[in-house]
Order: structure tokens, then sequence, then C-alpha cells
């Protein structure tokens, strides 16, 4: 299963992909960004905001 991973040292927590995608990303207690834990991702919604983020800091990796 992919997996999508947020590169937190790219990230400038603009927050964009849990506007776009908030049943993938959150934005947690100390203020990084959290991919939610699924059974499986919808691959429109990451895609969007790997589309849509401004530090290309989003992507796709395999799950084990």
């Amino acid at each position: 299963m992919k997996k999508p991973v947020v590169d937190l040292s790219d990230c400038v927590l603009c927050g964009v992909c849990v506007d776009v995608s908030p049943g993938i990303f959150r934005m947690n207690a100390a203020g990084f960004i959290d991919v939610i834990d699924l059974d499986q991702y919808d691959r429109v919604d990451v895609e969007e905001a790997i589309k849509n983020c401004p530090a290309s800091c989003i992507s796709w990796e395999d799950g084990i």
C-alpha cells in the first residue's frame, strides 16, 4: 500500500494540505503536519495536496 509522507524539513507549515485533504492530513498539537493513519489513502485527495503544496514536500512512499 502506498502512503503519503510529508518531509517536515521542507514543510513551511502553510496548512494547504489540511485545507485540501482534511481526511488525510492534520496539524498536530506541536504545530507540525501529520499524515492520519488510515488503511488506505484516496489517491485523488493526496494528489490534490501534492499539487497544491507550495514547498513540494508531500510524496508517496510504499508502505510495509
